[in-house]
């Protein structure tokens, strides 16, 4: 188990091994805000626990980077909390969140999607009680700590329509979600958009300075020189799905397209698959595939 890491005055991350999952804290003079709030009702009471080792500050804010379980489902041990998520991601929350847990009840086990995470820990999310998020915005909301404050920005599709960037301006600290990702390639879930994805993460990069600290969803904090190289993966992801669908290549050649990518090829299929719902049927014939990929 990792430790609490402090990455400006008053504001901390701790990673956590399920899903290796990063959890954001931030301190003012009015009290604390919480970014996501891990799987279960078990985890975040840990989490919990952990936060009481920092600080005997009241919780008064809770902030989903966007709906999905891992950084969600523990919200409801923060009752006494204000939560806030994008629009869409409380809208995603409400209506996956109990689809996740039926599918769960209805097979219980080890999820073959993760298969590192023990059986004991999967049916803890089934069983958790699920909160509504309170409340929510489309594009910005400021939260006032006392002494400082936090931004709230949707920058726009990507890992999901609900994605936010949790700012900290006066330590020049962003916490990116599933924007960015250390730990793995950025996932593409039946649920992101992988062709609006590098736009989003451009304007992301737009609001780094050359000493500002990411946060990403998973994995190591990372810096603005890392999001640029993960900006030009993403855009090459995307140049090569838009290339391949303007040529005429049909979806099931383009899944079983294997150069240009720039992780594996079962990794991007779902990217695939999202893109061309987004782009449709390709109406011209196929053509020769030439350098596709490569990212501007």
């Amino acid at each position: 188990m990792s430790a609490w890491v402090e990455l400006g005055d008053r504001v901390w991350v701790r990673r956590y091994p399920e899903w290796d999952l990063n959890v954001g804290l931030v301190v003012g003079s009015e009290g604390a805000l919480v970014i996501d709030t891990r799987a279960s009702t078990e985890q975040a009471e840990e989490l919990l626990a952990h936060i009481r080792e920092l600080t005997d500050a009241p919780i008064r804010w809770v902030v989903n980077t966007h709906a999905h379980f891992d950084h969600t489902f523990g919200n409801g041990v923060f009752a006494e909390a204000t939560s806030y998520a994008q629009e869409h991601a409380a809208a995603a929350l409400a209506e996956r969140g109990p689809a996740l847990q039926q599918k769960y009840r209805a097979t219980p086990g080890v999820d073959p999607d993760y298969p590192e995470i023990p059986e004991s820990v999967i049916a803890a999310v089934a069983a958790t009680e699920l909160a509504a998020i309170d409340t929510t915005f489309a594009v910005a909301k400021v939260i006032e700590l006392g002494d400082r404050r936090v931004e709230l920005l949707h920058l726009g599709n990507a890992h999901t329509d609900g994605d936010v960037v949790v700012v900290v301006p006066d330590v020049d600290v962003f916490f990116a979600g599933d924007l960015v990702e250390e730990s793995a390639p950025p996932s593409y879930g039946d649920d992101s958009y992988p062709l609006e994805w590098p736009d989003t993460v451009d304007r992301l990069i737009g609001l780094l300075s050359a000493s500002a600290t990411v946060v990403p969803g998973h994995g190591a904090v990372v810096d603005a020189e890392f999001v640029r190289d993960q900006r030009d993966d993403l855009g090459t992801v995307a140049n090569t799905i838009s290339g391949l669908h303007h040529n005429g290549t049909r979806l099931e050649a383009a899944l079983a397209h294997t150069e240009d990518w720039p992780w594996p090829l079962a990794h991007v299929e779902q990217a695939i698959r999202r893109g061309y719902e987004a782009l449709g049927t390709p109406r011209r014939p196929e053509l020769p595939l030439l350098g596709l990929g490569k990212a501007d």
